[in-house]
């Protein structure tokens, strides 16, 4: 079984070599250079990350959730036009078409004497009473245990609406050496990829964004991670001065949304970010921002109220037009593009509020995307 860790320790362990910042919460001061293949072409061959699953023609490792006395019926991103592999991720387990499962139109269909181990029945609802009060929904790292993953071939795309531009930061990539600091929550931290306690160890979305710009542009790029899990945007208005603003950087990533949701309206929402924005604007007049739009988290949760992270995404967007070389990555339209066709607790990673590795590697496509052009 995978261990269960709490969104703040997942979201610490990625920055445990850090020192402590003036808020109590570790920090990365200086920016971290890669100079090995395990942190750049290792990545990108294993998860597939050059290979883009939403404007692609293969989907790689789309995840779904399997419960006794669920549906057989498994429903894909996208239409499936030929089902390539069903596999299990954590071990490498291969199951065997007509065997294990039927391709559909839809997806695939479960055979009943599938090798495909189902949670238990009920497993989902299994809610202890501290869950009940906190959250309405279980909790638990242990979704990912019967979370199985396809690849497929598709005909259609899905293609996320750009908004805003990063200045002059396309130019540059590959011609001079850039620095990235991400600023978010634990899911920009990484929190339940499993990178930090099961296999397949992948990173989370921040690290296979490097991973990927290291491969493609070597030594060209140095970059922190300085989210903390649980924050929102209020918080990164007490903090920008000491972990965003200490050091110059050539591209700052802000991702913060999920849990301001159960929180802030749009419009504190916004008031929020633009005073985050207008604090690196008073330190780094020049520095491109990339704002990440949110996921929505467990609708089944009273922590978020869905209406406002709808209205998060058009004040982002309000927010590139209105400050210069400041660009949003559309988070939010691809996660509801999912969940028309998927459950969630088939891209989840702790049952409440992270995505899972599937997950994060769709968050990295959006982001690259919005870096360096939908064709990357």
């Amino acid at each position: 079984m995978r261990y269960f860790l709490t969104s703040l320790l997942l979201a610490f362990a990625g920055v445990a070599h850090a020192a402590n910042g003036p808020d109590g919460v570790p920090i990365e001061d200086n920016f971290q250079t890669c100079t090995n293949l395990d942190c750049s072409t290792a990545v990108v061959s294993k998860f597939h990350t050059g290979q883009r699953s939403l404007s692609g023609p293969t989907v790689f490792g789309e995840t779904f959730f399997t419960e006794e006395g669920g549906s057989n019926f498994v429903r894909t991103m996208f239409a499936p036009t030929k089902i390539r592999l069903v596999y299990n991720p954590a071990t490498g387990q291969i199951f065997k078409p007509m065997k294990d499962y039927i391709p559909t139109k839809e997806g695939i269909k479960l055979i009943p004497d599938s090798a495909i181990k189902r949670a238990p029945r009920g497993y989902s609802s299994e809610i202890t009473e501290a869950e009940q009060k906190n959250y309405g929904v279980r909790v638990a790292t242990g979704f990912q245990d019967f979370q199985y993953s396809i690849t497929y071939d598709k005909s259609k795309i899905f293609v996320p609406k750009l908004t805003g531009n990063l200045g002059g930061l396309r130019k540059a990539i590959g011609n001079v050496p850039l620095s990235i600091t991400f600023f978010g929550d634990s899911i920009t931290a990484g929190a339940n990829a499993t990178s930090i306690y099961t296999a397949p160890n992948q990173p989370g979305y921040a690290g296979l964004v490097m991973a990927y710009l290291n491969n493609k542009y070597p030594t060209m790029f140095d970059s922190r991670n300085n989210s903390v899990g649980g924050w929102s945007s209020i918080n990164a208005v007490s903090a920008v001065e000491y972990r965003v603003n200490d050091k110059k950087s050539d591209l700052v990533v802000l991702a913060f949304g999920m849990n301001d949701g159960g929180v802030f309206k749009p419009e504190e929402y916004k008031k929020n970010m633009q005073t985050v924005i207008s604090a690196i604007r008073a330190k780094q007049p020049r520095v491109p921002i990339l704002l990440v739009s949110p996921l929505r988290a467990n609708p089944s949760t009273f922590t978020q109220n869905q209406s406002n992270i709808t209205g998060y995404l058009p004040v982002l967007r309000r927010l590139a037009k209105d400050n210069a070389s400041v660009a949003v990555a559309d988070m939010t339209s691809v996660w509801d593009m999912m969940m028309s066709k998927k459950n969630y607790l088939d891209v989840t990673g702790n049952g409440l509020n992270h995505p899972n590795d599937f997950g994060h590697r769709v968050l990295a496509e959006v982001v690259l995307s919005t870096i360096l052009g939908p064709k990357y």
